[in-house]
């Protein structure tokens, strides 16, 4: 097996490759690209609209319904197939259309950019598309620039890698083309390799080019998710288990009654014919349209707060999960360095604000607030400094070159410092640039006739070139080089990256072409620390998910100092937490690394394996996992998870294919408005299923007494679809537009093993079916048996008597809790619009001619109609009293028992 190239040297690596610091002839990079292909990432697999258009049709519940419409055809029931297949083709296409929609936008946010690369062929340097590197190239990279492709390092100038989307690492990183002897080196620590996708922030660099496409450490992740199974989100495992128990229960349900039938000596076709009938009323036939309604709306809700869902099916999923796992670097910080602390002899103060926004003010935390040595300081550190820091737009902020350099105009901005404006007054006259075997910058600056020199660089670096201190009344006090390595220490400590700055008097002679290398007999100013600044909305959003009861776990490849910081400040852990790294995870068995991940909520210097391998331990634990992530590093743990979700404007393509979900403004607060959201469509399934499963049941149970008592069928198949599908349908489409349940925000995620059919539906279940079946099946023995009426007028009764009770029923099933009488018809409009409407479309049916023939109908008198609401009022005594017992009961356990 050949050593891999950051163990070669420069030479060897050429060797290897066969190619020079020439670079190649044009005709052997052609052959290359010919051979190994184009220099980029196979394009993201779309659905096809007819893969899109067929994946509709799927499920359990689904396959029911067609069996049933086949079952309809061959018994010669033409109208129930219609029926039946009318809402098939219609919850098709509303899935169809929500779904190619959100694939659009995704789409979108995929930049397809080409950029363009600056190569050496044949000792000439010359521009081409990234896309035609090969394997050998000699490329050259400047500030600014994104690396197209793995390179080994053949030469650098005070480079700075931002190699954040692959490793996770908030500082950006220098580099060493000296080869490295560790052979199982992580790609973080391989410091003498580039690679592609990520970007130079500072310097200039050289790279021989490795890897190209596919073979790159990004190509390598994207091809990995192929191989990562992609966890159902927990609407779809709810939803199946539901299914097959319908299926089940309508089987059980269609062979007892066909068996009771056979008993009671009916024929058997006209057995058969009340079986299919059953069938049909046990099948919730709305129930696909009624949870695609519900996802639709649901999915329009969270688009409005940037929330966008790829797939339907998963609308719901973040507000079913126990666990958010989260990357910490452009998820839960901005990926913006930030001066937060600065030292100087007169004592600390902390600097507020956050990213490129000068923003913020200054508060002493030690020593004297009118620090003169603070302004000093940041005036050195603006002059000693390369980048530039201009307003674009609004708030935002065009920055270029060092993002340390940025970080310090920035702070110099919120005490009014502004480079542009010093340099009038302090005439630059000879600048000397970072760079890394030196450790330190330093600018040469003329005010009057007085030149001086402004530094800034490693502590150390800086430390040994001064000679005193500046005090908080702007005198030179004596330097305490014990006290500043001591606060050095401390600020290290909590993950903050330290600089020092210092100045001095120059020569009066000094010029650009002999500024001397090292300055001496400098005053230090202090120490100033920064950091990848918290997004100051994650530490609400934090907040907002613990009293969601949901719990948060910063899983990133940054060190743990850094990563624990960060966690305790935006409230992950409390101060005395602890972080394990990728290193430990390394050393733990199976038991170990699952008592780690359901104990310890930081995990640092993790690698994609490491991520993917926490989500995977979380789920066998029982727990419903969304991981949120923006790097390539993050993809293979975004696409196992039950919800991935990607961040999508600084999210690499890789990690927004891979996720289901994608935050289009990056916040992680907008995750908390996924959460809620996610909830309040999983509250609205289950009630549209509570509402759908309670009536169908009722509906079995009016035919199984009707048929006990010898009586004909109340209800014709026909009947009862128009029942469950027109009437019913209309109202569960305003039933998914309910908005969310006060305090949603403050209850626990449903158990991650909750069915949908769980006990307090069961319960609700038995109540409302009896009183439907005993309703129905009583009324309508006493239409025939004591009012004397025909079936047919007694028919027409009970299907307005179904019909009422579905309207009236809309109504208890708002919430499983809440009273009706307290939770008000107007809170939904659409809901009560939509049980009106019913109703009237049903009146309607009733007095016009072809509906009449169709359904089998005919109107009724207004006393009768009255009669039969009176009957419907007893389904809402019903619930209502269920759900007093409910609450009664739940305050009875609040109560604490007293000795």
């Amino acid at each position: 097996m050949d050593a891999p190239f950051h163990t070669l040297s420069v030479e060897q690596s050429l060797k290897r490759l066969g190619s020079s610091l020439d670079g190649l002839t044009r005709e052997e990079a052609a052959a290359r690209l010919a051979r190994d292909g184009r220099n980029e990432l196979p394009p993201p697999k779309r659905s096809s609209w007819i893969l899109i258009l067929l994946r509709q049709f799927a499920g359990p519940l689904i396959a029911v319904l067609i069996a049933a419409a086949v079952v309809s055809v061959l018994l010669g029931d033409i109208n129930d197939a219609l029926f039946i297949g009318g809402v098939l083709v219609f919850n098709a296409l509303i899935g169809f259309f929500q779904e190619v929609k959100a694939e659009r936008e995704i789409i979108r946010l995929f930049t397809l950019m080409r950029t363009m690369t600056r190569v050496e062929r044949e000792d000439e340097l010359q521009e081409i598309d990234s896309v035609d590197l090969v394997v050998g190239d000699i490329v050259w990279l400047e500030s600014g620039a994104r690396v197209p492709a793995d390179m080994r390092l053949v030469s650098e100038r005070d480079l700075k890698i931002d190699e954040s989307a692959l490793t996770g690492e908030s500082m950006a990183a220098s580099k060493d083309p000296a080869p490295l002897d560790d052979l199982e080196a992580v790609a973080a620590d391989r410091v003498n390799m580039l690679f592609a996708g990520t970007g130079i922030t500072r310097g200039r660099a050289v790279g021989l080019v490795t890897a190209t496409g596919v073979n790159t450490e990004l190509g390598e992740v994207a091809a990995g998710l192929e191989q990562t199974r992609r966890a159902k989100p927990p609407l779809v495992m709810r939803m199946e288990k539901l299914s097959r128990h319908i299926a089940l229960g309508t089987v059980i349900a269609c062979v007892a009654v066909f068996g009771v039938g056979l008993l009671r000596g009916f024929p058997i076709g006209e057995t058969f014919l009340i079986s299919v009938a059953l069938a049909v009323a046990a099948i919730p036939e709305g129930l696909p349209v009624a949870i695609t309604l519900s996802l639709a709306v649901g999915l329009k809700r969270m688009a409005a707060r940037r929330v966008l869902v790829r797939r339907l099916d998963a609308v719901e999923g973040l507000g079913s999960c126990t666990v958010i796992c989260t990357d910490k670097t452009g998820t839960l910080t901005l990926n913006q360095l930030t001066v937060n602390r600065i030292a100087t002899a007169g004592g600390l103060h902390e600097i507020t604000g956050a990213g490129y926004s000068p923003e913020g003010e200054v508060i002493c935390l030690e020593g004297e607030q009118s620090d003169t040595a603070l302004k000093a300081l940041l005036l050195s550190a603006c002059l000693a400094n390369e980048a530039t820091l201009a307003r674009a737009k609004g708030d935002e902020f065009h920055v270029s070159g060092d993002p340390t350099d940025v970080a310090l105009l920035v702070a110099g901005r919120k005490l009014g410092l502004k480079r542009e404006q010093l340099l009038e007054e302090h005439i630059e006259v000879a600048p000397v640039p970072f760079e890394s075997d030196r450790q330190f910058a330093a600018s040469y600056n003329r005010v009057g006739e007085d030149l001086a020199v402004h530094v800034k660089g490693a502590p150390e670096q800086v430390l040994s070139m001064c000679v005193n201190a500046l005090g908080p009344d702007g005198s030179t006090v004596p330097l305490d080089e014990q006290a500043v390595r001591l606060r050095l220490s401390e600020l290290s400590s909590t993950g903050l990256r330290v600089l020092g700055v210092a100045r001095g008097p120059a020569p009066s002679g000094i010029s650009r072409e002999d500024a001397p290398i090292r300055p001496e007999g400098l005053t230090f100013l202090g120490l100033v620390a920064m950091r990848d600044a918290p997004r100051a909305e994650a530490m609400e959003a934090i907040r907002a998910c613990h009293d969601a009861s949901v719990r948060v776990i910063v899983a990133t490849g940054d060190h743990a100092e850094t990563a624990l910081a960060v966690a305790i400040e935006l409230g992950v852990v409390a101060r005395g937490a602890r972080a394990i790294t990728g290193r430990e995870i390394e050393t733990l068995d199976e038991d170990g690394f699952a008592t780690a991940a359901r104990e310890i909520n930081v995990f640092a210097r993790v690698t994609p394996l490491h991520k993917l391998r926490l989500v995977q331990a979380l789920q066998q634990r029982g727990e419903l996992v969304a991981m949120t992530g923006d790097g390539a590093n993050d993809a293979g743990a975004l696409k196992a998870a039950h919800v991935g979700v990607a961040m999508g404007k600084r999210g690499t393509d890789v990690a927004k294919e891979a996720a289901r979900v994608v935050i289009t403004d990056d916040n992680f607060a907008s995750i908390v408005g996924g959460i809620e959201e996610g909830r309040i469509v999983h509250d609205n399934v289950r009630n549209v299923v509570a509402l759908l499963v309670t009536t169908g049941v009722g509906e079995v149970l009016a035919i199984l007494l009707t048929i006990l008592a010898g009586l004909p069928m109340p209800m014709t198949a026909v009947q009862l679809l128009w029942a469950n599908l027109v009437t019913e349908g209309l109202q569960v489409i305003g039933l998914a537009l309910e908005p969310g349940a006060k305090g949603i925000l403050h209850r626990p995620p449903r158990p991650p093993n909750e069915r949908i059919l769980n006990r307090l539906m069961i319960q609700r279940t038995v109540i409302v079916a009896g009183v439907i079946g005993v309703a129905i099946a009583g009324s309508y023995g006493y239409m025939l048996n004591v009012a004397h009426m025909t079936p047919f007028e007694a028919g027409n009764l009970a299907v307005l008597l179904l019909v009422l009770i579905e309207n009236v029923h809309i109504g208890n099933c708002r919430s499983e809790y809440e009273s009706g009488f307290t939770n008000s018809p107007l809170r939904n409009p659409w809901l009560l619009g939509a049980a009106l409407l019913a109703q009237a479309v049903h009146l309607l049916a009733m007095n016009w001619e072809p509906t009449q023939k169709m359904l089998g109908l005919q109107p009724v008198s207004v006393t009768m109609w009255l009669a039969m609401f009176g009957l419907s009022l007893g389904v809402f005594a019903a619930v209502e009293l269920h759900k007093l017992w409910l609450r009664l009961r739940e305050k009875k356990a609040a109560v604490p028992v007293e000795a």
